[in-house]
């Protein structure tokens, strides 16, 4: 993980939790979504910038299904 816990549309997911888009965060929006340790970062599904900042709010476990 980097040292300041923030990683850009089309980065790697390192860490399986809670992001929050920093674009919208600091435009007076909330949005905030789970993504999976090794999935691609998207861009933002509200956000006009084609590039944006996802900052890691809290670790999740990652899910595993059973039988």
């Amino acid at each position: 993980m980097n040292s300041s816990r923030t990683w850009k549309s089309g980065e790697r997911c390192r860490v399986t939790g809670s992001y929050r888009c920093q674009n919208c965060h600091l435009a007076g929006r909330e949005m905030v979504r789970e993504f999976e340790a090794g999935k691609v970062f998207p861009m933002c599904d509200t956000c006009p910038e084609k590039d944006v900042t996802w900052r890691l709010l809290e670790r999740t476990a990652p899910v595993r299904a059973t039988a």
